[in-house]
């Protein structure tokens, strides 16, 4: 006789196996609509700091708000999702960016947008890493892949929300928009509640047959980290086993190291995001050509990013990093010397091809490194930790500009993604057997 573990973890009637079936689909079409959501206000920030008189320093503040929000949820509430409530961590993350939207919109006051940015910043966090945790359960041995997927869904809804809310400005006012965001992003409720449920224990473990060919690059052969942070076989094990934070995984050097790979990149994304347009508005170019250059710059991730997935399940994701590491530092070194803003634009081009490898490529070594059954606390560390180098990197970007202009700044950015990455190269390339000896 079954006891109620087993009945919970591997016993699916045909409705759960049809919605497992839809899972994919629906993650993808629920992260396009969360991140479009959660992006749409910040080209309505100049109408708003007129409108309520928000000052430049709460600008700061919003986007900081955010991060540090999605900082808490990501390292925080992520194990969550390994002990089945991921389901509900994504319910929960579309209803606060909802409401964080609405709240948006009904703002009298500076600091009611920094709150709701907060809000919003932690329900995309929990969505994200629930998300996550469910497709690399879906499909352990083509996790990079599926992560490849996500990604590209959340720079495709970043690309497409803040061009359609820019846009609306025309016809409407802001508080307008922000409202109509806000029902919009609740219509994500169909696919998580159709599609986001956990794959049949008995699936997962047939699709997770195959190990990667080359071990040493971080992928499935490579050794497996299990629920107390050591060595483990593969397996899907949930509930009280599953400790309540992620930070345990830290003890091992190999995690450590693909933590760092992530931390790398991510240092571009808050070193010059947001100096961006200072920096195209100096060589040159008109606020429609750095709007245009935000976009355009999703346009190959997109394209691409099921390509990096697919190669970092099949020559590991240590390998698909280091590939994108080749092309990411040479034109993050490059934008210090460049002076026309179609240049930069097109260089964003081939920047994101590296991003989309580099990214995809940590994120499934942190997948193929990690039992599947702590997929959620293991990806929310990951872009937890990359969140704070994102942070640390913006509070000096600014500096470093006003100082030593866009050599200073990029030549910068480039030094600090080298040094970083080396390192996590090193540690992320640690056998199965040295891992084991500690």
């Amino acid at each position: 006789m079954q006891g109620p573990t087993t009945v919970a973890t591997e016993a699916y009637d045909a409705g759960g196996a049809r919605a497992s079936r839809l899972l994919v689909p629906s993650v993808v079409a629920a992260m396009v609509l969360l991140s479009s959501a959660s992006f749409v206000v910040f080209p309505l920030i100049p109408s708003l700091q007129g409108s309520l008189g928000v000052s430049t320093a709460e600008v700061g503040y919003l986007a900081a708000a955010g991060f540090a929000a999605a900082l808490i949820a990501e390292l925080l509430v992520a194990p969550a999702a390994d002990r089945g409530h991921a389901r509900l961590m994504a319910v929960i993350g579309v209803i606060m960016v909802a409401g964080s939207l609405a709240l948006s919109a009904a703002a009298t006051e500076g600091w009611h947008l920094i709150v709701g940015r907060a809000i919003g910043g932690f329900g995309f966090g929990i969505f994200v890493i629930a998300a996550s945790a469910l497709i690399v359960r879906f499909d352990p041995a083509r996790s990079g892949e599926l992560l490849g997927r996500l990604g590209a869904a959340e720079l495709a809804g970043i690309a497409v929300g803040p061009l359609a809310s820019g846009l609306a400005l025309a016809v409407a006012a802001p508080a307008a928009i922000l409202a109509a965001s806000a029902v919009v992003v609740l219509v994500a409720l169909v696919p998580v509640v159709a599609g986001f449920r956990e794959a049949t224990a008995q699936g997962a473990s047939e699709r997770a047959v195959g190990d990667d060919p080359h071990p040493p690059t971080g992928g499935i052969a490579a050794g497996v980290i299990g629920l107390d942070g050591t060595d483990a076989d593969r397996g899907l094990r949930f509930g009280s086993s599953v400790p309540r934070t992620s930070l345990d995984l830290l003890r091992n050097p190999r995690i450590v190291g693909i933590v760092l790979l992530y931390a790398a990149v991510m240092v571009p994304t808050g070193a010059y995001d947001g100096v961006w347009p200072r920096f195209m508005a100096d060589i040159g170019a008109d606020p429609v050509l750095t709007a245009l250059s935000y976009a355009l710059f999703a346009v190959p991730y997109v394209l691409v990013a099921g390509w990096a997935g697919r190669l970092a399940d099949r020559r590991g994701g240590v390998s698909a990093y280091a590939r994108g590491l080749l092309i990411l530092l040479p034109i993050v070194l490059l934008y210090g010397v460049v002076a026309n803003p179609f240049v930069a634009t097109g260089m964003g081009f081939v920047e994101s091809t590296g991003q989309a490898l580099a990214f995809i490529g940590a994120a499934a070594a942190m997948a193929h490194a990690v039992d599947p059954a702590r997929a959620g606390s293991a990806q929310g560390l990951l872009r937890g930790i990359g969140l704070a180098a994102a942070t640390v990197a913006a509070a000096v970007s600014g500096l470093a500009y006003e100082s030593g202009g866009a050599l200073l700044l990029f030549g910068g950015t480039a030094a600090a993604v080298a040094l970083i990455a080396a390192a996590g190269l090193l540690l992320a390339r640690t056998r199965r057997g040295r891992a084991r000896s500690r």
